[in-house]
Protein backbone atom coordinates (compact mmCIF):
# COMPACT_ATOMS: atom_id res chain seq x y z
CA UNK A 1 0.00 0.00 0.00
CA UNK A 2 2.83 2.43 0.75
CA UNK A 3 4.71 1.66 -2.19
CA UNK A 4 1.84 2.29 -4.21
CA UNK A 5 1.35 5.49 -2.50
CA UNK A 6 4.86 6.48 -3.21
CA UNK A 7 4.11 5.82 -6.60
CA UNK A 8 1.08 8.18 -6.87
CA UNK A 9 3.33 10.96 -5.27
CA UNK A 10 6.60 10.61 -8.05
CA UNK A 11 3.24 10.38 -10.75
CA UNK A 12 1.46 13.90 -9.32
CA UNK A 13 4.83 15.53 -9.08
CA UNK A 14 6.27 14.94 -12.33
CA UNK A 15 2.69 15.77 -14.22
CA UNK A 16 2.82 19.07 -11.80
CA UNK A 17 6.72 19.56 -13.10
CA UNK A 18 5.49 18.94 -16.70
CA UNK A 19 3.08 21.77 -16.58
CA UNK A 20 4.87 24.08 -14.74
CA UNK A 21 7.48 24.03 -17.45
CA UNK A 22 5.25 24.50 -20.29
CA UNK A 23 4.23 28.39 -19.45
CA UNK A 24 5.76 31.14 -20.95
CA UNK A 25 8.67 33.13 -20.13
CA UNK A 26 6.82 36.52 -19.51
CA UNK A 27 10.15 38.35 -19.70
CA UNK A 28 10.73 36.73 -23.04
CA UNK A 29 10.12 38.92 -26.11
CA UNK A 30 11.09 37.60 -29.48
CA UNK A 31 10.46 41.17 -31.10
CA UNK A 32 13.01 42.94 -28.38
CA UNK A 33 15.69 40.03 -28.74
CA UNK A 34 16.25 40.42 -32.31
CA UNK A 35 15.87 44.35 -32.32
CA UNK A 36 19.12 43.77 -29.61
CA UNK A 37 20.46 41.72 -31.78
CA UNK A 38 19.74 43.64 -35.41
CA UNK A 39 21.02 46.65 -33.51
CA UNK A 40 23.91 45.65 -31.83
CA UNK A 41 26.20 44.99 -34.76
CA UNK A 42 27.25 46.40 -38.18
CA UNK A 43 25.81 44.14 -41.34
CA UNK A 44 28.64 43.61 -43.95
CA UNK A 45 28.21 41.96 -47.22
CA UNK A 46 29.98 42.30 -50.66
CA UNK A 47 28.87 42.59 -53.89
CA UNK A 48 29.88 43.51 -57.39
CA UNK A 49 28.21 46.41 -59.13
CA UNK A 50 29.25 47.51 -62.88
CA UNK A 51 32.13 45.32 -62.78
CA UNK A 52 33.46 46.95 -58.79
CA UNK A 53 33.69 45.53 -55.74
CA UNK A 54 31.39 47.25 -53.07
CA UNK A 55 30.98 46.71 -49.41
CA UNK A 56 27.87 47.44 -48.16
CA UNK A 57 27.35 48.18 -44.46
CA UNK A 58 24.36 48.23 -42.36
CA UNK A 59 23.78 50.17 -39.52
CA UNK A 60 20.58 49.97 -37.32
CA UNK A 61 20.18 51.71 -34.44
CA UNK A 62 17.04 51.32 -31.98
CA UNK A 63 15.78 54.47 -32.28
CA UNK A 64 14.11 53.27 -35.64
CA UNK A 65 17.27 54.79 -37.76
CA UNK A 66 19.81 53.81 -39.70
CA UNK A 67 22.94 54.03 -42.60
CA UNK A 68 23.87 51.97 -45.64
CA UNK A 69 27.16 52.46 -45.93
CA UNK A 70 28.62 51.47 -49.57
CA UNK A 71 31.94 51.53 -50.49
CA UNK A 72 33.32 51.01 -53.79
CA UNK A 73 36.43 49.35 -54.94
CA UNK A 74 38.06 50.46 -57.94
CA UNK A 75 41.09 48.48 -59.66
CA UNK A 76 43.18 51.74 -59.57
CA UNK A 77 42.99 51.30 -55.75
CA UNK A 78 40.29 54.44 -55.32
CA UNK A 79 37.77 54.26 -52.93
CA UNK A 80 34.54 55.60 -53.04
CA UNK A 81 32.28 55.80 -49.78
CA UNK A 82 28.59 56.59 -50.23
CA UNK A 83 26.66 56.87 -46.62
CA UNK A 84 22.54 56.93 -46.99
CA UNK A 85 20.62 57.30 -43.98
CA UNK A 86 17.49 55.26 -43.91
CA UNK A 87 14.40 54.94 -41.28
CA UNK A 88 13.44 51.06 -40.29
CA UNK A 89 10.88 49.48 -39.05
CA UNK A 90 9.29 45.70 -38.86
CA UNK A 91 6.59 45.07 -40.29
CA UNK A 92 3.48 45.27 -37.13
CA UNK A 93 5.59 43.00 -34.37
CA UNK A 94 6.93 40.48 -36.68
CA UNK A 95 10.19 40.06 -37.31
CA UNK A 96 10.63 38.33 -40.32
CA UNK A 97 9.94 41.63 -42.78
CA UNK A 98 12.12 44.25 -42.08
CA UNK A 99 10.91 47.76 -43.93
CA UNK A 100 13.87 50.30 -44.71
CA UNK A 101 12.71 53.73 -45.80
CA UNK A 102 15.48 55.79 -47.80
CA UNK A 103 14.85 59.37 -48.89
CA UNK A 104 13.87 58.02 -52.56
CA UNK A 105 11.56 54.69 -51.48
CA UNK A 106 11.54 51.81 -49.52
CA UNK A 107 13.50 48.81 -49.57
CA UNK A 108 11.57 45.41 -48.01
CA UNK A 109 13.75 42.43 -46.39
CA UNK A 110 11.83 39.67 -46.65
CA UNK A 111 12.48 36.45 -44.84
CA UNK A 112 14.67 37.98 -42.00
CA UNK A 113 17.07 35.46 -39.79
CA UNK A 114 19.32 36.47 -37.68
CA UNK A 115 21.46 34.05 -35.38
CA UNK A 116 24.73 34.66 -34.10
CA UNK A 117 27.11 37.08 -36.12
CA UNK A 118 24.71 36.14 -39.39
CA UNK A 119 21.85 37.90 -40.95
CA UNK A 120 19.92 36.17 -43.89
CA UNK A 121 17.07 37.75 -46.00
CA UNK A 122 15.94 38.56 -49.17
CA UNK A 123 17.12 41.85 -50.02
CA UNK A 124 14.70 43.36 -52.60
CA UNK A 125 13.70 39.61 -53.90
CA UNK A 126 17.65 38.48 -54.01
CA UNK A 127 18.57 36.03 -51.46
CA UNK A 128 21.66 37.73 -49.37
CA UNK A 129 23.76 36.95 -46.35
CA UNK A 130 25.23 39.89 -43.96
CA UNK A 131 27.92 39.28 -41.55
CA UNK A 132 28.60 40.87 -38.15
CA UNK A 133 31.61 42.80 -37.64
Amino acid sequence: MAKRYLINICLLIAVLCGFSSCEEDAYYDPYEEITYDLCNYVWTDWFVVDGLDCEQQLTFNPDGKGWDTRIYHYPSGRIDREEIPFYWDWDNYYTDILYMDYEDGRTTLENVWISGRTFKCLYNGERVTFKAY
